[in-house]
C-alpha cells in the first residue's frame, strides 16, 4: 500500500494541473497546530511503546508494526476524533470495537500473504474493483455491476480466510507462538491506551471553536466576552457538549452582563442534572423533553438538546438528519421537537425526495421510521404507513386521546420532488 501511495503522489506531482491541489493539501496538513497534534500523537504512541518495551512483553522488532498503526489506524482515529458526536459514544466505539471477535477476522485475514510481486499486483486490482463496487451501488443502471465486483470480492476474502485458516490448521506451531501474539494484541493495546489522548484532542477541538465564535459576537466589550470563554471554558473543559451548549446560548440569548453567563452555565448544569434524573410530567399535555431526544436514537437520529430560542419563550430540540438511502444525491428524513420550558408538545418528522432518485425502498425505509417514531410517542397507535406513503401518498389527520397525528405531503417549487411530513402534537395545558 506504502508503495502504490507513494507511486501516486509522485504522479500527481508530476502533472501541472493537480500539483498546486496537492501543494495545498500539504500545507494544510503541516499548518503548526495540526503538525503539533500530529507530533504529540506520535509522541504518545512512541511512548506506549516504550512502556511496552519496559515491561518485557514487548520487544524492539515490533517497531515497524508501531510504525504502520500510527500512520494506517492511529491517524484515522485521530481524525474521527475530531468529529465525534454527542451521545455517539465515539470514544468508547474504539475499545468495544478492538475487543469484538472482527478484531480475531482481521487478524487471520492479514495473517495470510503473498509475496511482495503478488502483492504489488493485488492490492491496486482489489482496490480497484472494491472502488468499482462502491459507486456501481448507488447507480441503478450498474446493479449488475455491482453484484459482479461485490461477488468479486466476496470470493476474494473468502479465499484469503480460508486460506489463512488452512495454513493455521496444517501448520499450528508457525501461528501460535509469543510473537504471533505479540502482534496480535500491539494494535489492541495502543487503541486502548491512546484513547485517554485523543479524547483530550477532542475537548481542545472544541475550545478552539468556542473561542473563535465567542468573539464573533463583536457588539460586546472584550472584557464580557473573555468573562465568558474563562467561565465556559473552566466549567466544561472535559465536556464538550456542554461547552458547544454553552457557546450557542451565548449567541442566542441576550447577554449583557457576567450574571447572564453564570445564568447560561447554571441553566446547562442544571439541565444536565434533570437529565440524569427527569422530572415528573403530565404525559397528557406533552412529552418529555429527555425522553423525546431518544425516541429515534436506535435508529442514528438522536436529536439535539432542548433549548430556548432568543425570546427565551420558545424550545425547540436541534434537527437531526439521516439517509434514507446510498445515492449521490440521497433522499433525506429528519427529526425534530418543539414545546416549551420542560415539556415537548410537537414531534416532526420530514422527509425529502428526488423524483429522479426515489424508489419503493426509500419510502419503505421513510415508513418504517415514522412507524417506530409513533409507537414510541403513542405506543397504542397502529397505523400502516406502508400502505398510505408506497403508493400516491395522502395526507391525512386523527386524533388518539390527547395526541393529534397529521401527515402531510407537498410538492418541491420546482415539482421535481416532494415532501412527506408527520407530525404528533399534544395540547400544552395550563
Amino acid at each position: 500500500m506504502a508503495f502504490w501511495l507513494s507511486i501516486t503522489f509522485f504522479i500527481l506531482i508530476l502533472r501541472k494541473d493537480l500539483r498546486s491541489g496537492v501543494y495545498n493539501i500539504l500545507l494544510a496538513l503541516l499548518a503548526p497546530r495540526l503538525l503539533l497534534t500530529f507530533t504529540a500523537f506520535a509522541g504518545v504512541v512512541a511512548f506506549l511503546a516504550w512502556l511496552g518495551v519496559r515491561s518485557e512483553f514487548w520487544t524492539s522488532d515490533l517497531i515497524t508494526p508501531v510504525v504502520v498503526w500510527y500512520f494506517f489506524g492511529g491517524l484515522s482515529l485521530l481524525f474521527q476524533a475530531f468529529d465525534a458526536k454527542e451521545g455517539s459514544q465515539h470514544f468508547q466505539g474504539y475499545i468495544k470495537g478492538v475487543l469484538s471477535g472482527a478484531t480475531i477476522i482481521e487478524f487471520v485475514y492479514a495473517s495470510k500473504t503473498f509475496g511482495l510481486g503478488v502483492e504489488l499486483v493485488l492490492t491496486p486490482l482489489v482496490t480497484f474493483v472494491a472502488l468499482m463496487a462502491a459507486y456501481s451501488r448507488n447507480v441503478k443502471e450498474h446493479t449488475a455491476v455491482n453484484k459482479l465486483t461485490t461477488s468479486l470480492l466476496v470470493i476474494y476474502i473468502s479465499s484469503i480466510i480460508f486460506g489463512s485458516v488452512y495454513q493455521i490448521w496444517t501448520e499450528p506451531g508457525q501461528f501460535f507462538t509469543k510473537s504471533t501474539l505479540k502482534t496480535f494484541l500491539l494494535p489492541i493495546y495502543l487503541t486502548i491506551a491512546s484513547t485517554p489522548f485523543l479524547y483530550l484532542v477532542h475537548c481542545y477541538s472544541h475550545i478552539e471553536v468556542a473561542r473563535i465564535q465567542i468573539d464573533q459576537k463583536t457588539f460586546l466589550s472584550d472584557a464580557l466576552k473573555s468573562y465568558a470563554k474563562r467561565r465556559f471554558i473552566l466549567t466544561f473543559l472535559l465536556r464538550p457538549w456542554l461547552l458547544r451548549r454553552a457557546t450557542r446560548q451565548f449567541h442566542n440569548l441576550s447577554v449583557k452582563e457576567k450574571k447572564d453567563i453564570d445564568m447560561i452555565i447554571n441553566d446547562l448544569l442544571q439541565h444536565e442534572r434533570d437529565e440524569d434524573n427527569p422530572p415528573s410530567y403530565d404525559s397528557q399535555m406533552g412529552w418529555s423533553p429527555f425522553e423525546a431526544r431518544e425516541f429515534l436514537a436506535n435508529e442514528g437520529m438522536r436529536a439535539g438538546d432542548y433549548h430556548c430560542d432568543h425570546t427565551e419563550e420558545e424550545w425547540w430540540g436541534g434537527l437531526i438528519t439521516k439517509e434514507l438511502d446510498s445515492g449521490h444525491f440521497p433522499n433525506t428524513v429528519n427529526f425534530s421537537y418543539f414545546g416549551v420550558k420542560g415539556l415537548v408538545t410537537k414531534l416532526r418528522l420530514r422527509g425529502h425526495f428526488i423524483d429522479a432518485f426515489v424508489t419503493p425502498e426509500t419510502l419503505t425505509e421513510f415508513a418504517r421510521i415514522s412507524f417506530v417514531l409513533t409507537k414510541q410517542a403513542v405506543p397504542e397507535v397502529e397505523i400502516d404507513f406502508e400502505a398510505s406513503i408506497l403508493h400516491e401518498p395522502e395526507p391525512f389527520e386523527i386524533i388518539v386521546g390527547e395526541t393529534r397525528m397529521k401527515f402531510m405531503h407537498a410538492r418541491f417549487l420546482n415539482d421535481k420532488g416532494f415532501e412527506l411530513t408527520l407530525e404528533l402534537s399534544r395540547p400544552a395545558k395550563a
